[in-house]
């Protein structure tokens, strides 16, 4: 086993508090966020939320509207004159 030597190991790692304080949600929602799949690390007696997949997280929860079907039909036969 290694000695950890470098102290900010936990540098790419928020609080969840300061994470929920930083989206301006409770940390109630973020476990439950937790729940849903958010990753995160127990150590110290604390959650750690990694910043960078925290945010990726997020990202990957943006949900579109559909563009009404007539639309999707006049791009997608656009698409088709394109190709040919």
């Amino acid at each position: 086993m290694s000695n950890i030597t470098n102290h900010d190991f936990l540098a790419e790692y928020e609080r969840e508090s300061d994470w929920a304080a930083g989206l301006g949600v409770h940390p109630r929602t973020v476990a439950r966020y937790r729940d849903a799949g958010l990753p995160f690390l127990r150590f110290g007696g604390f959650v750690w939320i990694p910043k960078k997949e925290g945010r990726e997280w997020i990202a990957g929860r943006i949900h579109r509207k559909n563009p009404p079907r007539k639309q999707r039909q006049t791009v997608a036969s656009a698409e088709i004159s394109a190709s040919s």
